[in-house]
């Protein structure tokens, strides 16, 4: 019965063992299942994705644009130059006129003109007078001192008869060249001022181009060359009709007047000038976005075996989004095109696809 009661001891004291061993590896199995991961490596920088492109060395004739509005080559700021009353207004704004056609006159227009008239006649018969009295000298029949007496009343008269046709041309303003009446800011019965601009007179058959360029524009410049002038889709030839060759001091940069004479810009349009600056040998074509502005040098980051090198460069000239660049640099070297500032030497990168 001792013996019986031993072996059931035995027994329950395996099934113990074997339910802890069950237990312990189930515990150690989940351990590893749900261990947690590795920490990272604070200490190493996570390369950065980046956009390259290969160096390609060639000669650059680069392209320059300048935007500036088209103007009316011929214009006229129109003024009277007395105090007065406005009668009429002879032409509206938008008509065309001829050279010397009135456009606007004032109420003494009519007394200036009669005494213009009046002095002008007494003029001519003081001329006739004279002419008569030439006549009677050469025959000796008339004295020297009523001759010289008349020439003098001549020269008196005519200098009132200039006075009075400088008063009566106050009175009226003309056209001074064919063209179209732009604007007129007065109405009939208005007091009108001297020298204040009450209308104004254009020449829309030429268009003028103002731009303002840098100095390296103007190198290969000359007078009346074709420059291309664009203007939404319209595309043109127009000549450059003058530039300053001392620059604005300033601004450093120099005005340019270009004329084209294509009848479908029309005044006031915003038009954009190319100019092909001098062929540029031996040099680089780059993104602007790839070159970075430190400590007044401009840098470039060529990529060497997934690392960065900050390599110094010269910006030779800059067109639209490009600079033209030279300096320690060779062709088929991989530089970073853009985000550059965020970038530093050494620095590990990933290209992106």
């Amino acid at each position: 019965m001792a013996n019986f009661k031993k072996i059931g001891a035995f027994k329950n004291q395996g099934r113990l063992s074997l339910l802890v061993l069950f237990f312990f590896i189930t515990v150690s199995a989940l351990l590893f299942i749900v261990q947690p991961e590795p920490e990272a490596n604070i200490n190493r920088p996570i390369p950065v994705v980046v956009d390259t492109m290969k160096l390609k060395m060639e000669s650059i004739s680069p392209i320059v644009e300048y935007t500036g509005r088209l103007e009316p080559s011929k214009k006229a700021d129109l003024q009277f130059e007395i105090n007065g009353r406005l009668a009429k207004k002879l032409v509206q704004p938008g008509e065309f006129v001829k050279s010397g056609d009135k456009i606007l006159i004032l109420e003494e227009y009519y007394i200036y003109k009669k005494l213009y008239e009046l002095a002008k006649k007494n003029f001519e018969i003081q001329t006739r007078e004279v002419k008569r009295m030439e006549e009677l000298d050469k025959k000796s029949l008339l004295s020297k001192s009523q001759y010289d007496k008349t020439i003098q009343k001549q020269i008196e008269l005519e200098s009132i008869m200039y006075r009075s046709k400088q008063d009566f041309y106050k009175t009226f303003i003309q056209a001074k060249f064919s063209g179209i009446v732009n604007d007129i800011n007065i109405d009939e019965g208005d007091t009108v001022s001297p020298n204040i601009v009450i209308a104004n007179l254009i020449d829309a058959k030429s268009l003028d181009l103002y731009v303002e360029v840098r100095s390296d524009v103007i190198e290969g410049l000359k007078l009346n060359m074709e420059i291309e002038v664009s203007s939404g889709n319209i595309y043109s030839k127009g000549k450059l009709i003058s530039f300053q060759t001392s620059p604005n001091l300033e601004t450093y940069t120099h005005l340019l007047r270009i004329r084209t004479t294509d009848n479908k810009f029309r005044s006031g349009m915003i038009a954009t000038a190319s100019f092909v600056l001098p062929k540029i040998d031996r040099s680089f074509g780059v993104p602007v976005s790839s070159v970075l502005n430190d400590d007044g040098k401009k840098y470039v980051f060529i990529v060497k075996n997934k690392t960065l090198k900050k390599t110094e460069i010269n910006v030779l000239t800059r067109f639209k989004e490009i600079y033209v660049i030279n300096g320690n640099i060779k062709p088929e070297e991989i530089i970073v095109t853009k985000d550059v500032s965020s970038l530093a030497e050494g620095q590990d990168i990933l290209i992106s696809k």
